[in-house]
């Protein structure tokens, strides 16, 4: 009885660490998703699609190269914006990198807006529901 016991004990326990390493991978599922959402350009707003101005996003770093890494600064950005306005960033618009007059520094700017239509962002919120990514179901 005792050895049924402990068994039981221990598929319980592997059952409870199965769901917390499914529900930690659905996490980052969505998270990397609604980072991927977020665009970054150096251009404004689309013509004819309504936004609204969130805010800017602005940071300084000594200049190397990586400083100037098209995809740092893009990926920097991001987290910036989602750090603060994790439920209605779509985009960042005008980004814009400046070196200083002695070249020992790099700023970037950029401003973070939201569309006033939410279909696309309430879509990529849902867009893993039901969804099986292997077969295997990891």
């Amino acid at each position: 009885m005792a050895i049924g016991l402990a068994l039981a004990v221990s598929a319980c326990g592997a059952m409870e660490a199965q769901r917390a390493s499914e529900m930690t991978r659905q996490q980052e599922v969505v998270h990397r998703m609604d980072v991927a959402h977020v665009w970054v350009t150096t251009e404004g707003p689309p013509a004819g699609k309504p936004y609204s101005k969130l805010g800017d996003l602005t940071y300084t770093e000594p200049f190397s190269p990586d400083a100037i890494d098209e995809a740092k600064i893009t990926a920097k950005l991001k987290s910036m914006a989602m750090e603060k306005w994790p439920d209605t960033i779509d985009a960042i618009v005008d980004e814009n990198q400046t070196v200083s007059a002695d070249g020992t520094s790099i700023t970037v700017t950029g401003k973070a807006i939201a569309y006033d239509s939410t279909v696309d962002r309430a879509a990529m919120h849902k867009m893993n529901e039901g969804m099986i990514a292997s077969p295997s179901n990891r």
